[in-house]
């Protein structure tokens, strides 16, 4: 049995505790470009229910689409959807990669 030092532990737990802050941090930041986004596109046809954020990295933008009727709307408005992320994030936003998950398809449609 090998035994830590209570210095060793403590480290190690705060090192975790920091990891979580940050990771809730990015999770609640996500989920509020996520509503903001759904805010934004609602008005721009029923498809937009269908259409979600799945993560933002560097200038990547990763969207998760329930029916594949919303990829011809958003393909159509890629530069518009990058422009509101790049703005809305103070990044620059260059690639959309779009995820179709619906139960006829399991796909991946980068844009």
């Amino acid at each position: 049995m090998t035994f830590v030092s209570a210095e060793r532990l403590d480290a190690h737990l705060h090192r975790s505790a920091v990891l979580q802050r940050g990771l809730l941090a990015r999770a609640a930041r996500l989920a509020e470009l996520d509503r903001a986004f759904r805010q934004w596109l609602s008005p721009l046809g029923p498809w937009a229910r269908h259409v979600r954020l799945a993560n933002l990295e560097g200038e990547r933008v990763a969207l998760l689409v329930t029916s594949a009727a919303a990829l011809t709307p958003l393909r159509y408005r890629q530069s518009e959807l990058l422009d509101w992320f790049s703005a809305r994030t103070g990044s620059s936003c260059t690639r959309l990669n779009i995820t179709v998950r619906s139960s006829a398809t399991t796909g991946r449609l980068g844009v």
